[in-house]
């Protein structure tokens, strides 16, 4: 059976997230409109416009992304459980700007248990990490 982690995303951050990938979209398609009325040679005007374009696609992409993770957490909200889960090993990575860690975690649920991994930049060496799980679905998230 698969595990699905879910990204615990509160109602707000989600509106959050879609007010700002939409005020970023229509600023694109703003600009892509006034660029296609530009006084620049041809080729600049079509890299400008592919640039818009998929700034335009990323903010489309937040935008679907933000509602999605915010309507798995109301779900997994409704029917998970708190548990503790063991952590079984612990990677860093360090790439110069930020550090955060690989977690193997031991997801207990009633009568067995999963094995899942978590990036997490919150890890700072204990033992269990507090998690929310429905074990039904096995869908399950990190809370902190």
């Amino acid at each position: 059976m698969t595990t699905t982690e879910v990204v615990l995303t509160s109602r707000a951050s989600a509106l959050v997230q879609r007010i700002i990938s939409g005020v970023s979209l229509a600023g694109a398609l703003v600009g892509m409109v006034v660029l296609a009325f530009a006084d620049e040679p041809w080729w600049a005007v079509v890299l400008g416009e592919l640039g818009l374009l998929v700034s335009a696609l990323i903010c489309v992409a937040i935008w679907s992304a933000a509602g999605s993770e915010a309507k798995d957490t109301v779900a997994l909200r409704a029917t998970g459980t708190v548990a503790f889960a063991e952590v079984l090993e612990s990677t860093r990575e360090d790439d110069g700007d930020s550090c955060s860690h690989v977690l193997k975690l031991w997801v207990p649920v009633p009568g067995d248990g999963f094995e899942v991994r978590h990036r997490c930049h919150h890890y700072s060496g204990e033992q269990q990490v507090r998690v929310l799980v429905d074990p039904a679905t096995r869908t399950w998230g990190a809370l902190h």
